[in-house]
């Protein structure tokens, strides 16, 4: 079983109980996550979402942000000397994929449980609601 999910404006390829890295989100280590689905495959077949598979979210939870490799940056104009050497370190969040895509949310209370829908989300759906 595998599923093709959005986190962040980009897509990911997952299976149950795979870890990997997306861009910085705004959720404390051990929150639960519902990811929405582009495509499912499993043993009775293949679903295509246009443009989300309805009813099946996969369950996550983020394990903690981590940082990436450094990236050195180097500018220079030859014969005025200028020469200027900046890095950077990208922070990003590892997710953890709880188990197969279902429409059931997961075993977390549901204060903690929030949607990624595109965009990294904040707030919870409740706190946008009553802004509203």
């Amino acid at each position: 079983m595998f599923a093709v999910v959005k986190v962040g404006g980009r897509q990911y390829r997952v299976s149950p109980g795979d870890d990997f890295l997306v861009e910085k989100l705004n959720a404390e280590p051990g929150a639960a996550l519902q990811l929405p689905v582009l495509l499912w495959s499993d043993e009775s077949g293949v679903k295509v979402g246009r443009p989300l598979v309805e009813g099946v979210t996969v369950p996550a939870q983020v394990v903690g942000d981590v940082k990436g490799d450094k990236i050195d940056v180097f500018r220079y104009q030859p014969k005025k000397r200028y020469r200027k050497k900046t890095g950077h370190r990208q922070t990003y969040t590892r997710i953890r994929i709880m188990g197969n895509g279902e429409s059931a949310p997961p075993a977390a209370p549901a204060e903690v449980v929030e949607t990624i829908q595109g965009e990294v989300v904040g707030e919870t759906q409740s706190e946008a609601q009553n802004e509203e």
